[in-house]
Order: structure tokens, then C-alpha cells, then sequence
């Protein structure tokens, strides 16, 4: 792990700018200045960069290098040591020593003799590069530098994930296609190449789709800074199809089983993983993690917050979060669970039932805190012993291909599925759309019927129930 930090001098006004180098796994931990000095008020803590990282006005303190140039140089920095940390073959020592020879070369480039005509020779003219912008974007969101368009809410993890996820697309990118790309080279061509990138590698199409649109939120952003003057990703072309995903959802008959499902007794879980298992590592794997009490207590938790989600229809950062202070009465009618989205800021009431009440009680009005990875892993587990193994009955598109998938129904339940299912059993039962969509938040019934998991059957007996209704039908 690269950090760097401002070491405060004594006059408490300026402070110089330390690297630490952090590797426990190589017994690796030292700071080592890099001699730069600059006022404490012009850098960013939690940023670990100048506050004025686009500023190219000269800085006299820096021998004429400005605050943007400086910018480049940390980032350049902080990539190169990375990659070295990155070379798992070396040892603690060659380590040591490499990291040194690095610092010891940079303390001689960084700190930059008075030069003001970096600035000309430089082909961005002072300007980040594509991926010292992406890298600075990121930061500013992270931080809460930067905020949602047209919002004053700060940018969820799971989007800032998806920036993050990107900018190693665009690095990959260019070590497989021997190139470094740049604000020029987003033109068609490139769009072209890159969603054959994607294709390569046999990501799905919702993947490419995803990835072009956050390269296109990064280009908006940057032509609004002017440091790029290409339109190109402004066009309609340049965007990917996204498709309906086959997904699976849970019945209310389902979710009722995992509420009663009791999974504290040891013997009884350790023969339903013998039975259910689909080799004999899992077997070996499962029974060897059930013969822990505190395993079995967190696939209850992990099985109690997603029930919470089927049962709410929210987002899995909004069900994960529900509390006793949510509860909120209506003009003297029932309980409502009142909460803000996370993702849209939208403000919604979710009825409140008897088993949500009762899951609130068992943790004394507070879900225990998970994870969403170890939410996910769990709910399959649970899932398993449930004997939910049958073939999940969906399709899978990689790359070109789409084909039929062979995994199990359990290890198709993810912490989004809590969401579909309470949209779909709700639709079933004969709830209209426009009551789903309050509960929910969708802001239309297109997308709220994106949620809707039915197969052929099922929409068959739905729609023979509606004609039933006519006259026709009599």
C-alpha cells in the first residue's frame, strides 16, 4: 500500500510531502520524504494530493512547478511503486532495496529544477492525462469533492466501485493492444476496439454497456473542464445495448421456508450438506464451517436481513439499514418503514408486517452489520441447506454466445434478488403496478417490469385472469 502525507513543520504553515511504503505481508514499512514543501492549507488529507490539483499557475515554492504538474508527478509515483508492490516473486529485501532505488532516483525529479517551460513541452499543456483525470475523478467522489449531477447527495461505493473497475479496464486495455490512449484517441475507432475488448474477454453485454457508460460520464465531466475538445462519445452510436437479464426470483411459499428454516442444530445441517452438496469439496467445506456456532448465527443474520429485503422491495444498501427509527405512523393507520433511498434520494413508506417486526425484535431494532460480499456467499449457503439445488433454469450471455447455465438455483440468489422477488410476488398476488412502484421507488412501470420474473406459465395464468374480467370471455 502507497500513502502519502504532509509532514508539518515547525512553523505549523507549511509541511512536506512523505510516501510510506506499506507491505505486511513483506515486512515492508517505512516513510520517506520527498524534500517538496508546500503550504499545509493547499493539500488534501483524505485526498493524499494538492486541493488545487487542475491549477497550472507556477508555484514559486516549487522552483516554478505547478500544483497540476505536481498532481501528475505523485500519480506518476504512486503507479510505479504500486506495480513494484504488485511483483509478488520479490523478496522482503530485493524489495527494500528496489523501493529505495526508486526514491532515490524520484527525490532527484520530483522536487524539478526552476523551469517554466515544463508547461510548452508538455503535450497535454499542463493538462491531466485520460487516466490521471479518471484517477482524480475517482478521489474527488471518494472524498465528497465531488457530489451527483444535479444533486447535493454524495456518489454511492458501489458506483465509485464501477469507476475504480474502469480505469483497470482502460489500463489493461492498453497492455494487451501495446498503446497508451489518450483525450485524441476517443473516437470511434477506439469505441469500436474497445467494446471488442470487452467481447475478447467474453463480458456480458450489460458489463461492456456499463463500463462505455461510465467512460461516457468521465468524458462529459472532462469536456466541461475543457481538456478535451473530442465529441465523438456525445453521439448516439456511441453507446452499448444493454439486455434483460435472465434472473431467478423467490416465491412467497419460498421466502416463508428460509424465514422458518431453524439452522442451529449442527447434526441436522451437517446431513442436509452431505445430502445437498454438489461434490465432495463442498461437502468437506461446509461441514467443516457448520460445526462453528458463530458460522451458523451469521447465515441466520445473513438469512434474517435478506428476508428484510423481500419483504421491503429496497435496494440491498437501504434494506441492509432499516431500524426501529424508521418506523412511522401514517394519520393513525398501521406502521410504515420510512426511508430515504440511498441511490435516488427518494423518499418512500413501506408497510410494515408482522415478520418485519418480528426480525426487528430478535436484534433489538438494528440489523446486524454484513457485508454485501458476505451477504451474497451466505444467502447461497442458506440456500444449499434449503436443498434449493435445482437447475436455475437460466441463460448466461458471454461475449457472443449466449447459452443455457447449469448453476444451481441456490448459487443464483444474490442480494438483489431480495428485490425482484418482492416486485413479482407482489405483481402476482394482484397488486397494481402503481402501489409496487411507491414501495419501491421505480420512477416508471417500464423499469418496474424489468423486475418482474415470471415465466411463460405464470404469464399465462395472469393474463387468463384478466380476460376472465371481460365480457368476452363469458
Amino acid at each position: 500500500m502507497i500513502q502519502y502525507s504532509l509532514y508539518t513543520l515547525k512553523d505549523k504553515k507549511f509541511g512536506t510531502i512523505t510516501v510510506r511504503a506499506l507491505n505486511r505481508r513483506l515486512s515492508i514499512d517505512f516513510r520517506v520524504s520527498l524534500k517538496i514543501v508546500i503550504p499545509i492549507k493547499d493539500w488534501s488529507k483524505q485526498a493524499q494530493l494538492p486541493v488545487r490539483i487542475t491549477d497550472e499557475t507556477p508555484v514559486p515554492l516549487l522552483n516554478g512547478l505547478s500544483y497540476a504538474q505536481l498532481t501528475k508527478k505523485l500519480i506518476e509515483l504512486k503507479q510505479m511503486l504500486s506495480k513494484l508492490e504488485e511483483n509478488t516473486k520479490l523478496t522482503p529485501l530485493t524489495t527494500l532495496e528496489s523501493y529505495k532505488v526508486l526514491f532515490n532516483e524520484l527525490n532527484e525529479k520530483i522536487p524539478c529544477k526552476p523551469s517554466l517551460d515544463t508547461k510548452i513541452n508538455n503535450p497535454n499543456n499542463g493538462k491531466p492525462s485520460l487516466k490521471e483525470f479518471i484517477y482524480i475523478y475517482i478521489k474527488e467522489v471518494e472524498d465528497g469533492t465531488r457530489l451527483r449531477n444535479r444533486s447535493t447527495l454524495k456518489i454511492q461505493y458501489s458506483t465509485i466501485k464501477g469507476y475504480k473497475g474502469l480505469l483497470n479496464q482502460i489500463i489493461e486495455y492498453e497492455k494487451k493492444r501495446h498503446r497508451i490512449i489518450d483525450w485524441d484517441d476517443m473516437t470511434f475507432d477506439f469505441y469500436d476496439d474497445f467494446k471488442r475488448f470487452f467481447i475478447e474477454k467474453e463480458y456480458s453485454p450489460n458489463t461492456i454497456a456499463r463500463n462505455i457508460r461510465i467512460l461516457k460520464t468521465m468524458l462529459y465531466a472532462a469536456k466541461d473542464m475543457h481538456y478535451t475538445t473530442r465529441d465523438d462519445f456525445m453521439s448516439k452510436k456511441w453507446s452499448a445495448d444493454r439486455e434483460e437479464v435472465d434472473n431467478i426470483y423467490i416465491s412467497s411459499s419460498r421466502i416463508e421456508e428460509m424465514a422458518n428454516f431453524d439452522m442451529s442444530d449442527y447434526k441436522e445441517m451437517k446431513l442436509r450438506a452431505e445430502k445437498y452438496a454438489k461434490d465432495e469439496a463442498e461437502r468437506k467445506r461446509l461441514v467443516h464451517a457448520l460445526k462453528r456456532d458463530i458460522y451458523r448465527k451469521k447465515l441466520e443474520e445473513a438469512r434474517d436481513i435478506f428476508i428484510m429485503g423481500c419483504l421491503t422491495g429496497q435496494r440491498v444498501s437501504d434494506y441492509k439499514r432499516i431500524n426501529y427509527d424508521m418506523l412511522e405512523t401514517i394519520i393513525g393507520e398501521d406502521n410504515f418503514i420510512h426511508l430515504i433511498q440511498e441511490k435516488t434520494g427518494k423518499d418512500v413508506y413501506v408497510p410494515y408486517s408482522p415478520l418485519m417486526k418480528k426480525i426487528l425484535m430478535k436484534y433489538g431494532g438494528n440489523l446486524p452489520k454484513i457485508y454485501d460480499q458476505h451477504l451474497n456467499e451466505r444467502i447461497k449457503v442458506v440456500g444449499l441447506l434449503l436443498g434449493w439445488i435445482e437447475n436455475a433454469g437460466i441463460s448466461e450471455h458471454r461475449g457472443v454466445l449466449k447459452a443455457r447455465s447449469n448453476k444451481r438455483f441456490c448459487d443464483a440468489i444474490v442480494t438483489h434478488t431480495a428485490r425482484r422477488s418482492f416486485a413479482t410476488n407482489a405483481y402476482k398476488e394482484g397488486v397494481p403496478l402503481s402501489a409496487i412502484m411507491a414501495v419501491t421507488g421505480h420512477s416508471s412501470e417500464d423499469m418496474l417490469k424489468k423486475y418482474l420474473k415470471l415465466d411463460s406459465k405464470e404469464k399465462a395464468l395472469l393474463a387468463l385472469a384478466e380476460f376472465k374480467k371481460t365480457k368476452s370471455f363469458r
